[in-house]
């Protein structure tokens, strides 16, 4: 049987709602709803960890970031950890890899001569390595999004040695209309829209499918660093949808009253999302509360946001129609997915950070392929830590040792899948209390903070279904809180320490 090829495309900070295949209602999503039409949609899929590397290194590995040593941004993931890259490569795979992978932290030091440095790029050679990396043969590398992308990596090298008047134009500072006073990450990019990363990116994954041997199987990861903030698409897209006609977040008045008292202090809307040489630690993610943005503001990051994903999906559609003029797309699975979401103004808060909202742990995935029913739907709950075990098995029939269940069965309509609960685990970069614990049944999500015992969340999914009133400091909760508590402390015992040195601040 001739062997299948793999596209996986991860964007970043893609909540489950983007899409018009799962529920956005004002971005036509059309190119990614084809995945999701002529494959299966799975509707309660969920990563361990809401922030960039511990979740991506668990798609690759299988692993909750407590088993990879990924625990945080700052981090670096051990190159000898069994991967999915690696496992394909060893298979005879040509795997190649476009954009953000974030296996390593932007601020380490030069010394440590890690890739996905800042640092490793001011070396004279940098612009000839590409690999191998973490199993890929080849990379070309995206780091960092919206001004802090032309800094290092790949595409910043491109840029500055073919359209070095461009660089400029990433930055707040060249756009027509400024940023904005309450939230300054928000502006509209300068940079013509066929040399910004997102198409860059594209454009490098539709070369390599073009290019790709006839006689080899080959897996294409396309990660692509956005719709992350800044909230600063390129025309036409920054003008896509007015702010005037976007939906309000779902919030509620009041509901932060019953979460723990953290969610009471934000960061700076007015700072940039980043910590300079001597800036205080801040808690990743940059959380915010929307208190002091302004409704025009909020809408128009939305609105940015809306115009980030649609150019996303006018990009994979340029993959799949290079896949389908290849001949390949019979012998080829597609996956969609994100490594985490946003909250993009819900419970009156924007950005990611410590509290496991649906918002945040929910994320898209849509999968393709052979033999896979067209149109499918799923409500089983899946995770992140499922897809190493997936597809070593759809590809190369092997079965790795991972945290994860294989999704065969589920993704080809057989019977033999089931799972009752998922996990999630937060490790702060700041402040201990704040690491917490997660469970997710198909009815309730429980959270528990080891080092904050009074502090808790319980959430009923059924009537509840986008969180916004807390239960676990109300009378008559409490068996449902000590169940959960105690699959929680069978299956995932606190674990606040992990013996991994940080390395920067991401």
């Amino acid at each position: 049987m001739k062997p299948k090829n793999l596209i996986f495309i991860c964007t970043d900070q893609m909540r489950f709602d983007a899409l018009s295949a799962t529920g956005n209602k004002v971005v036509r999503t059309e190119n990614i709803d084809r995945i999701a039409s002529e494959g299966i949609t799975l509707r309660r899929h969920h990563t361990p960890n809401q922030i960039c590397s511990p979740s991506r290194a668990s798609m690759a590995t299988g692993l909750y970031p407590r088993h990879h040593g990924l625990w945080r941004n700052g981090v670096t993931l051990d190159p000898d950890l069994p991967n999915l890259w690696t496992l394909l490569s060893q298979a005879g795979y040509e795997t190649h890899a476009v954009g953000k992978l974030h296996y390593q932290p932007l601020l380490a030091s030069s010394s440590l001569n890690m890739p996905e440095s800042i640092a490793f790029w001011d070396r004279p050679d940098a612009q000839r390595w590409s690999g191998p990396y973490y199993g890929f043969r080849e990379v070309e590398l995206v780091m960092g999004e919206a001004n802090e992308s032309v800094k290092a990596g790949h595409y910043a090298a491109w840029l500055k040695a073919h359209h070095p008047e461009a660089v400029r134009l990433y930055e707040p500072e060249a756009s027509a209309n400024g940023r904005a006073a309450d939230l300054t990450e928000v502006w509209k990019s300068a940079v013509p829209q066929e040399l910004h990363y997102t198409s860059w990116i594209a454009g490098r994954a539709v070369d390599f499918i073009r290019e790709a041997s006839a006689n080899a199987p080959f897996c294409l990861y396309v990660s692509f660093p956005d719709p992350h903030h800044p909230f600063a698409p390129p025309a036409p897209y920054s003008d896509l949808f007015d702010p005037a006609e976007m939906p309000r977040p779902n919030a509620r008045a009041g509901e932060l009253d019953r979460m723990p008292s953290y969610l009471q202090i934000g960061d700076d809307p007015t700072k940039d999302a980043y910590i300079g040489d001597g800036q205080a630690v801040r808690e990743q993610g940059f959380l915010l509360r929307t208190d002091s943005i302004s409704e025009r503001t909020m809408a128009t990051a939305i609105a940015h946001t809306f115009g980030m994903i649609k150019m996303i999906d006018d990009c994979v559609g340029r993959i799949l129609d290079a896949l389908e003029q290849a001949g390949k797309s019979g012998d080829t699975y597609i996956l969609f997915t994100s490594d985490h979401g946003e909250l993009l103004g819900d419970h009156g808060l924007l950005r990611k950070g410590p509290p496991p909202y649906r918002q945040l742990l929910q994320v898209p995935l849509l999968v393709r392929g052979p033999k896979i029913p067209r149109g499918a739907v799923t409500d089983e709950l899946t995770s992140h830590i499922d897809l190493f075990a997936t597809f070593a098995s759809l590809l190369v029939g092997e079965k790795p040792a991972s945290d994860g269940m294989d999704l065969t069965p589920l993704l080809t309509g057989l019977p033999g899948f089931s799972r009752d609960y998922l996990f999630a685990e937060y490790h702060p970069r700041k402040d201990a209390e704040l690491y917490n614990q997660t469970i997710v049944s198909k009815d309730w999500r429980f959270t528990r903070y080891p080092n904050r015992g009074e502090w808790g969340e319980l959430f009923d999914l059924a009537s509840d279904p986008f969180e916004h009133r807390n239960l676990f400091y109300d009378d008559g909760h409490d068996t449902p809180v000590r169940d959960l508590d105690d699959v929680l402390s069978r299956h995932m015992p606190p674990r606040p320490e992990i013996p991994n040195e940080v390395l920067g601040a991401y």
